[in-house]
């Protein structure tokens, strides 16, 4: 370690020099709040830049690396009060030269006689070899541009050469080689230390260095769940606490219903009333596909409570989501006068303040919300149930969060997103399992088609047809703005079709929007003011439009399958017939597969089968940094070779534990999982 500052994993971000007010809030943005959460950041990809070329091999329509002694230093205004520095360098084939815009200082800072690397883009200028504005270092210096670079996800105001800088000084002052895992693992399964793991996931010496850093990562993370899963149940078995809720009749519930419980929701309901008799609290995972109405299965357990005086609480994704739940919860629940409230973030603070007190003084019996139900100043009277929609947008550290506002809390969880029967056991294994496969009576099954560039045009016809017959429609894109030239945006979307659908009124909406704007673009559309939504993946989950029929995703191949059959789900709640159109631009074979899967496969959990098998492995690794452990845990169990081995590592260390033998922390398994700071990007390749 260097002499300049020793920085421990739990320190505040802004211990690293260089970071300031400004950065920080950047860093934050991305989930970076600490020492530990940079190092954990990991790369999305990386840059070959091992091979130096020499300068009369380098071509024009790639970048190269290239390698020459500087011979001449030359800086000259031009136009426009700018300057460039022009730099002749010659190497063992040819002389070429590096231009740099509006760098003066540069000309200071480097030195004739002395060899200098380039990387970028050669162009050719009257026969001269010329790159322009590379990234330019000397030869065995601080910046070298050689090696393996890695290359973030990052938000505005962040660079690679930032974090790179930033990432390096954390790997050279921070104390890394201690290991909460016994020494009797690590040897038998031959793991290489944490400060190896970190330094060659960011910083890899050679192939080989990298995959021994990305195996030790991918198990330490398998390893770290199945131990906190473990010692919660262990928890739970052993909490002292009676989260009971007295038994009452449930007829005037149904009586209010608007519609008979299907078969699967009458099941659910049933185990979740078991569930409330029982002392030891409920932790049950309720799976149904999209439109199975698992709302109503929600609504049921809040009745118990609220008529036994206690009180409810449901925790939705996004904003959107919480607003569309509090209509319609608090709207069939008024009629058997149970209250319910609302709190997001962005409210007026007097508003939200009315809010908070209504729910510490009992006067609120359903308190639905985002993540600010978790905030510290939230606080109940008599929490005794916990509703989190869509597990797959949380993390286990929120969920422990929220159950600590109560005295026993039984927690259930609503997921969408089936799980594969083959991982479901391993990944919520401390979770009851409750499965809706019925689905409600008068829904007709959506029709999708997968088209390509050849194709596309039948979509927008018929989705022309199905707007001039009253019906509503999404047009989903990957990205707000275009990243290449191979991926729609939302924004060049939202212009084609305003141009093509004159009569009929558009929105964009995307996450970059503020909350209120998104919610009254989704308002309109919902009330039909607006008749096509063009959108990103913001509207993927809950979203609830009866109108809406037609559902097009563009760039099919850029979605995972699980997460397009989430879009489809946006369509077909109702008696309206409805449809789907997949575009795929993609000639891959996994591409083509899943768009046929698409068209081919209706429901939700042979779609989650389908996507298992289609994903494998290697698709997988940009998920161990989403802060949320299921997920994250969920994709890597993908790895059932590493997975199998944690499974038993994991049984051993509790045995371990319970003959008083500490090998392995596993307490420090159970905080990272569930007091991770949560860090919305994929990393690690």
């Amino acid at each position: 370690m260097s002499e300049s500052a020793g920085y421990y994993l739990n320190d505040d971000i802004c211990s690293i020099k260089g970071i300031g007010s400004k950065k920080k809030e950047q860093l934050s943005a991305a989930g970076i709040e600490t020492v530990g959460d940079l190092l954990d950041y990991y790369p999305v990809k990386y840059k070959d830049r091992r091979n130096i070329v020499r300068a009369m091999d380098a071509r024009t329509d790639r970048d190269s690396l290239v390698c020459g002694k500087l011979i001449k230093v030359q800086l000259r205004p031009i136009s426009g009060g700018r300057t460039i520095t022009e730099c002749t360098l010659r190497d063992d084939s040819c002389v070429f030269y590096a231009a740099f815009f509006n760098m003066p200082y540069l000309r200071k800072s480097i030195y004739t006689g002395e060899d200098y690397v380039l990387f970028g883009r050669m162009r050719l200028r009257n026969g001269a070899r010329v790159w322009t504005n590379p990234e330019f270092s000397k030869t065995g210096g601080e910046r070298d541009v050689r090696g393996i670079l890695p290359v973030y996800r990052h938000s505005a105001g962040l660079t690679d050469n930032n974090l790179r800088k930033w990432i390096g000084d954390a790997l050279e002052n921070t104390e890394l080689e201690s290991d909460w895992i016994g020494s009797d693992i690590t040897e038998e399964r031959n793991l290489c230390s944490r400060g190896y793991a970190y330094r060659n996931i960011h910083f890899p010496e050679s192939e080989h260095h990298y995959k021994a850093a990305r195996y030790r990562l991918i198990y330490e993370k398998l390893l770290a769940y199945q131990l906190a899963i473990r010692i919660n149940s262990a928890g739970l078995e052993e909490s002292s606490a009676d989260a009971s809720v007295p038994e009452i009749s449930m007829d005037p519930f149904y009586a209010g219903l608007p519609f008979e419980l299907t078969e699967g929701q009458s099941k659910c309901v049933s185990e979740i009333m078991n569930d409330l008799s029982a002392r030891r609290p409920m932790n049950r995972l309720v799976q149904g596909d999209v439109g199975c109405g698992k709302t109503a299965v929600a609504e049921a357990a809040m009745y118990r409570c609220a008529k036994c005086g206690l009180q409810s609480a449901m925790m939705a994704p996004t904003e959107i989501l919480a607003r569309q739940h509090y209509e319609s919860i608090s709207n069939d629940l008024k009629q058997h006068g149970i209250t319910c409230g609302l709190l997001v973030s962005g409210m007026k603070a007097s508003e939200r303040r009315r809010v908070i007190d209504d729910a510490a003084s009992g006067r609120t019996d359903v308190l639905i919300g985002t993540h600010a139900l978790i905030q510290k100043d939230v606080a109940f009277r008599d929490l005794a149930l916990v509703i989190t929609d869509e597990q797959h947008r949380f993390g286990v550290a929120q969920r422990r969060t929220f159950v600590k506002k109560g005295k026993a809390v039984n927690v259930c969880v609503m997921s969408a997103t089936p799980i594969p029967r083959t991982l479901a056991a391993t990944v919520f294994g401390d979770m009851d399992f409750s499965i809706i496969r019925s689905m409600p009576k008068n829904r007709k099954k959506i029709i999708t088609r997968a088209l390509d560039p050849s194709t596309r045009e039948r979509a927008y016809i018929d989705m022309g047809r199905e707007l001039d017959n009253g019906g509503l429609a999404y047009v989903v894109a990957p990205s707000i703005e275009n990243e290449d030239e191979e991926m729609l945006s939302v924004q060049k979307l939202y212009d084609e079709i305003k141009k093509r659908y004159p009569g009929h009124p558009a929105a964009l909406l995307h996450g970059k929007l503020p909350a209120e704007e998104k919610s009254a673009i989704m308002e309109e559309f919902k009330c039909g003011k607006v008749h096509i939504l063009v959108s990103t993946i913001v509207i993927e989950v809950g979203i609830d439009v009866p109108d809406a029929t037609v559902m097009i995703i563009e760039n099919s191949e850029r979605f995972g399958l699980a997460q397009m059959h989430q879009l489809r789900g946006r369509v077909g709640r109702s008696s309206r017939q409805s449809y789907c159109y997949v575009i795929n631009y993609s000639k891959s074979e996994t591409a083509i597969a899943r768009a046929r899967a698409m068209a081919e496969i209706s429901d939700g959990f042979e779609i989650s089968e389908a996507d298992y098998e289609l994903r494998g492995p290697g698709d997988v690794m940009g998920t161990m940094q989403s802060g949320n452990a299921a997920s994250d845990v969920l994709q890597l169990s993908r790895y059932t070779d590493i997975l199998e081995k944690a499974i038993e590592d994991a049984d051993k260390v509790m045995e371990q534990r319970r003959n008083g033998i500490f090998k392995t922390d596993a307490a420090y398994a159970y905080e990272r999982v569930t007091e991770g700071t949560p860090q919305d990007n994929s990393n690690i390749i």
